[in-house]
């Protein structure tokens, strides 16, 4: 991961090995020194984390504890936490994992808009609840609940409010559903997405960047994205 709130000149990029029981993330000085070097400092958070949902947003990392429905805020400023929060109603340990498993229950993702999470609920089915939140306070902002059950999901990513789910994490993938939060409207499209390494495990956005950050069968990847935007009659 990089911080797409980075200061000019900030390179960093931060590793997390492993989808659930760890707490060291390496933090390497740049792109090319995590590519070509073990030169790298490491940071112990005060708790093992769940899933592959981890983000680093403004400085900080926002992560969901281990076995528990709760996100945590960790300043890497000050190595401690500075906001944790219940996501209320969220499964968590496995009950609404992506299609992949590895405890993936709760996936935590910036766009342009700021931080979000993205997870699911008894009270919605099973299917993808979309929640907004506040990166200070952590409370819910705005919820917005979806009629895609979250186990049938491979992974998924926000890009300008719309989560895009990819049909499967294995073989011939695709990004095929996308909900927009801007409309609160959902469309089924078609966009494939080359999947190398047959096992996509992680899959999140960097607006800074406009590129995909993937993990595959223990392959770093990136994936540019270009946006359009589409003029539609009306605005004629």
């Amino acid at each position: 991961m990089t911080d797409p709130l980075a200061p000019e000149g900030d390179t960093r990029v931060w590793y997390m090995d492993g989808y659930h029981n760890n707490r060291f993330v390496r933090e390497y000085r740049s792109m090319h020194d995590f590519m070509t070097s073990d030169n790298f400092t490491s940071h112990r958070l005060p708790h093992p984390w769940s899933g592959t949902g981890q983000v680093v947003y403004n400085g900080s990392i926002y992560f969901n504890k281990f076995q528990s429905h709760v996100i945590i805020k960790f300043d890497f400023r000050t190595s401690s936490i500075s906001k944790s929060r219940q996501l209320d109603y969220a499964g968590f340990n496995n009950a609404y994992h992506y299609a992949w498993g590895g405890h993936s229950d709760i996936d935590l993702m910036v766009d342009e808009g700021g931080l979000w999470a993205v997870y699911a609920t008894n009270q919605n089915a099973g299917n993808i609840v979309i929640s907004k939140l506040n990166p200070n306070t952590l409370q819910i902002i705005k919820s917005w609940t979806t009629n895609h059950p979250k186990r049938s999901a491979g992974e998924s990513f926000m890009i300008c409010g719309t989560l895009y789910v990819t049909n499967g994490y294995s073989g011939g993938t695709k990004v095929y559903y996308a909900y927009s939060t801007n409309s609160s409207t959902y469309e089924y499209i078609d966009i494939p997405l080359q999947n190398k390494y047959s096992h996509i495990s992680m899959l999140d956005y960097n607006p800074h960047d406009r590129a995909l950050y993937a993990w595959n069968n223990g392959h770093q990847v990136l994936y540019n994205v270009t946006l359009f935007h589409v003029i539609r009659s009306e605005e004629l």
